[in-house]
């Protein structure tokens, strides 16, 4: 297939777009920016070639530009086989279909008949599946091809293959072993109908058996259980009378046991408030005594900080003069320091405005002096301007001027002469110039006289004419070599030697000068600094100081702070023992403490004249006799309860008697538990009824299923191995005539990756992995811009495979780039141009791209701007 001409009309963004002429052969770039239409075009071919003029689905209502109501339109003029013809479909308002044919032969048709005449031509000379695979879009270029699935490639390499097998597979044996496969297993192996069915006959069947041999081990279980269950309900109800007068007896005497342990807690609480009774009585007599003694350790306290009092007055009264007088010091110290910092100030700003105008003046004089040099400079340098006339130039010419001098001698001396004579005065014209009689010219090829009317030229015989006149031909360097330097004479380029020489070195003194002066900086930045100090300067007074006085006085400054500010840390310092104030702040914690202990002798004196008023001492002690004879009595009648709760030993009865109860719970919960149980198990009995019958039954129909599932298991399995050894030996066969298509593509793919370059394919002939030398990656691991290159390789390799077969007349089919090689580094993309060359040497590659630049490098490329395509026909 080769397209000619497309022509599109309203379709989506497309309001017109007209491509002519297109050559049959080469890459054809068209261009723009994005969303201007370039992947429409590849949609409006698909349309004009497949798509019914009558259709109406949603993809081709799609098409119908945004709010206008027109008829999208496309026109293809295209070659395929030997068809040549042109398709014009009208789809939606006015849908129409017209179809004409030019060669071979003639012919116009309409509406359906136009529609049928073209699927007839496109399905005898185009392999769809291959234009489909040819036409890459932007969303194909990271998936991979199945090479086997379109017919024109197996065709290809069938026709390459060196040892004649065929890649058709489609053989009435391998048709009839596919079909008795799928009886039995689906494509991807899984079981079919009959397979399915009789395994899962098997499955109930052996389920069915498993059920009912459970259910007759269930019934033998259920009346063995019946049995047992019987006997111990019998055991219980033998035992219960027993259990129920043991546990009357053990109840009364843990009841007994209960009553004896109440009566001795009942002493142990008497007991208890006696002893408390005691403890207060005794209390009472030590709070008597600690009262007394309070009030003496109360009168000695005070008497001890009554006696420093004095001497804390003297220590406070001396620190408070301390303070006063260090800081008055402090003051004057810290008052010095402000005028010393006062005075460096200025100091420094004098020292500053001094050097400051120390600076101005030397950088106006170094200026000005770098501004003369510069003048001079570009004096020197205008002088020197043009080109510089060297020692071998000069020895050019002096060369030129001896070769001349010598050929004018050599000549002279083999010349002929001719001399004049005549009147005085008279001249006659040689070569155009009035010539004396009384000289003498010498006579060369072609020289010219004229005498009145008569004009004579010299002729030399034929011993002259080998060559040119020398001296025309020294005289003819010299010139060039004047020329050339623009001067007259040797003696002017020798003087224009020395007068450069003389200037180039006066130049080379002046920039050394100038490098002096400037010492290491640039003019503009001592310039800029000049600026910024006149800036600076332009309002002060400048202080009649030279720098040295002025660095002085800031030193003397400096030094004067320094000391004041010592005089500062010393008498601050000094005073810091005495701001913490320690002679104050014990004065104070000894009246706190004096307060404090004349207090506290208040309150114990109060709190033992008040004791003794409720009661004397000897109160006190009758109270505790008296609480010391209760408790002693108490404590006899509570050892008496302990000794009878002891012999009862109410937890032990207790524990009996629980335990008496919970036998005589087992008895009752294990009777009724046997009668649910006995109950229970006689339903399950008669349910289970015919078990064994059941069981026969199931064994029978397991066998039986068995039998059905290996006869078809032996049916499946024979034609399975039959379809495995038909699939090896065509994997044997795809993978001889697959070699084609590996080294083709290997052979495209070199140049890009490399000499070592290596791929892994699938028996569909997919690109499964790329290999570099001992390198592997599979095809979804590699990056995005190698797998465009993969997929555009891939494709340009199918379209080099399928344009050798021409034995049905096939047109090879155009490979159509929809944006691609986005993700491709420079180099690569250099390397994938030279192949797109090659490419367009035999067919026809269409390039839609927004990035013309990357296909620069392609040779014999036609470009298109997508821009003037919609402006009017382009040819």
């Amino acid at each position: 297939m080769r397209i000619h001409s497309l022509t599109i009309d309203n379709f989506r963004g497309i309001e017109r777009l007209t491509l002519e002429n297109l050559p049959e052969t080469g890459v054809i770039v068209i261009h723009g920016d994005n969303e201007q239409g370039k992947s429409t075009i590849l949609d409006a071919l698909h349309a004009v070639l497949y798509e019914k003029h009558s259709g109406k689905s949603r993809a081709v209502k799609s098409w119908r530009p945004v709010g206008r109501d027109v008829a999208p339109r496309v026109s293809l003029t295209a070659t395929v086989g030997p068809v040549t013809f042109t398709i014009t479909k009208n789809w939606l308002k006015a849908a129409k279909a017209e179809l004409h044919i030019t060669a071979p032969q003639r012919e116009s048709l309409a509406g359906g008949p136009a529609e049928e005449k073209l699927e007839e031509i496109l399905s005898r000379h185009l392999d769809r599946d291959l234009a489909r695979t040819l036409f890459l879009r932007q969303g194909d270029l990271g998936a991979a091809i199945s090479a086997v699935g379109i017919s024109s490639v197996t065709r290809a390499l069938d026709g390459v293959s060196d040892d004649g097998d065929s890649g058709t597979e489609d053989t009435a044996l391998s048709t009839a072993v596919e079909k008795e496969y799928e009886r039995y297993f689906t494509p991807k192996g899984a079981p079919t109908r009959e397979l399915k069915e009789a395994r899962t006959v098997l499955e109930q069947a052996q389920a069915e058996h498993q059920a009912a041999a459970t259910a007759h081990a269930d019934l033998t279980g259920h009346v063995d259980r019946h049995d047992r269950i019987s006997a111990r309900r019998a055991a219980a109800e033998a035992d219960l009378p027993s259990a129920e007068a043991e546990e009357r007896e053990l109840a009364e005497k843990a009841r007994l046991a209960e009553q004896a342990q109440e009566k001795a807690a009942g002493m142990r609480r008497e007991l208890q408030l006696a002893t408390e009774a005691l403890h207060r009585a005794e209390a009472a007599v030590t709070r008597r005594a600690e009262l007394s003694d309070a009030v003496t350790e109360a009168e000695s306290v005070l008497a001890t900080h009554t006696a420093g009092l004095a001497e804390a007055e003297e220590r406070r009264e001396l620190e408070t003069r301390q303070l006063a007088e260090l800081g008055e010091r402090l003051e004057q110290a810290q008052q010095a320091e402000k005028d010393s910092l006062e005075r460096l100030r200025s100091a420094r700003r004098v020292h500053r405005l001094v050097t400051d105008a120390a600076r101005r003046t030397t950088l106006r004089t170094q200026l000005t002096a770098v501004r003369e040099l510069n003048e001079r400079i570009t004096q020197v340098r205008a002088a020197t301007a043009g080109r510089p006339v060297s020692d071998a130039d000069v020895r050019a010419v002096e060369d030129a001027t001896n070769d001349l001098t010598l050929a004018r001698r050599l000549r002279a001396q083999a010349a002929a002469r001719l001399e004049f004579s005549g009147p005085a005065g008279a001249t006659v014209t040689v070569d155009g110039e009035a010539v004396p009689l009384d000289a003498t010219v010498e006579l060369t090829e072609g020289t010219e006289l004229v005498i009145g009317e008569i004009t004579a030229r010299y002729r030399a015989g034929h011993t002259d004419s080998s060559g040119g006149d020398p001296v025309v031909a020294a005289e003819g360097v010299l010139r060039d070599l004047l020329d050339g330097l623009d001067l007259s004479d040797l003696d002017a380029v020798r003087a224009a030697r020395d007068n450069h020489r003389r200037a180039s070195e006066d130049l080379a003194g002046l920039l050394r000068e100038r490098t002096t002066l400037l010492a290491g900086e640039d003019e503009e930045s001592l310039d800029a600094e000049l600026t910024r100090l006149d800036s600076a300067l332009a309002d002060e007074e400048i202080p009649d100081l030279d720098a040295v006085a002025a660095a002085r006085a800031v030193e003397e400054a400096e030094e004067a702070r320094e000391q004041a500010a010592a005089e500062v840390g010393r008498v601050d310092r000094a005073l810091t023992p005495w701001r913490e104030r320690r002679a104050e702040n014990t004065l104070t914690a000894l009246s706190v403490r004096i307060e404090a202990a004349e207090e506290r002798l208040r309150q114990a004196t109060a709190a033992r004249d008040a004791a003794a008023a409720d009661a004397d001492d000897a109160t006190l002690a009758q109270a505790v006799e008296s609480a010391t004879a209760a408790r002693d009595a108490v404590a006899e009648q509570c050892r008496a309860a302990d000794a009878e709760v002891a012999a009862a030993d109410p937890e032990l009865a207790a524990d009996l008697h629980r335990g008496a109860e919970t036998r005589l719970t087992s008895l009752h919960d294990t009777i009724n538990q046997s009668k649910q149980d006995l109950a229970e198990l006689k339903g399950y009995i008669h349910q289970a009824q015919g078990a064994a019958e059941r069981l026969d039954k199931a064994a029978s129909a397991l066998a039986a299923a068995q039998h059905r599932l290996d006869s078809v298991n032996r049916r499946a399995e024979a034609v399975q191995l039959l379809r495995d050894t038909l699939h090896r030996h065509r994997a044997e066969a795809r993978a001889r005539y697959a070699r084609p298509f590996a080294e083709q593509l290997t052979r495209l793919a070199r140049p890009v990756f490399g000499p070592d370059v290596e791929f892994g394919l699938s028996d569909q002939l997919e690109v499964t992995r790329r290999s570099i030398g001992t390198d592997t990656v599979p095809l979804a691991d590699l990056s995005g811009g190698a797998k465009e290159q993969l997929a555009i390789l891939t494709r340009f390799a199918i379209a080099q495979l399928t344009a050798l077969d021409t034995g049905d007349g096939q047109v090879p089919v155009p490979v159509i780039v929809d944006d691609a090689l986005g993700s491709t580094d420079p180099s690569r993309l250099q390397l994938m141009a030279t192949l797109f060359s090659r490419l367009g040497d035999t067919g026809q590659v269409i390039v839609l791209t927004c990035v013309p630049q990357r296909y620069e490098r392609v040779g014999g490329r036609t470009e298109y701007a997508i821009e003037e395509l919609k402006s009017g026909p382009v040819g």
